[in-house]
């Protein structure tokens, strides 16, 4: 199967060091849950949302929201004194690819 820039789909989606890291970022219960809570969302959340609909302690979302938005699997924008985040979406659609590919 070939895609638009006339590679396979196999070739394009080889496994890379910010795949590994994505899924390392996800490893963690926390992490997962608020990754789901960011997706069922449908949109940028406020981290006092998150905070409260997942019962983590500030200090410690902080910490996870940071990871993952390092592993590239979130954004943060800063409104006021609120920061808001939300799924990246093309990353988990490539990491969808990626894992469904080689299955």
């Amino acid at each position: 199967m070939k895609t638009k820039r006339g590679r396979s789909t196999r070739q394009s989606l080889e496994a890379g060091s910010e795949h590994a890291e994505a899924l390392r970022a996800l490893s963690h219960l926390s992490r997962l849950q608020i990754f789901f809570h960011l997706v069922r969302s449908g949109g940028e959340v406020p981290a006092g949302e998150i905070q409260e609909a997942l019962g983590i302690a500030g200090p410690t979302l902080s910490h996870h929201l940071e990871l993952l938005r390092r592993a590239g699997l979130i954004t943060r924008r800063r409104e006021g004194r609120f920061i808001h985040y939300a799924v990246r979406r093309e990353t988990v659609n490539e990491l969808v690819r990626l894992l469904t590919a080689c299955c």
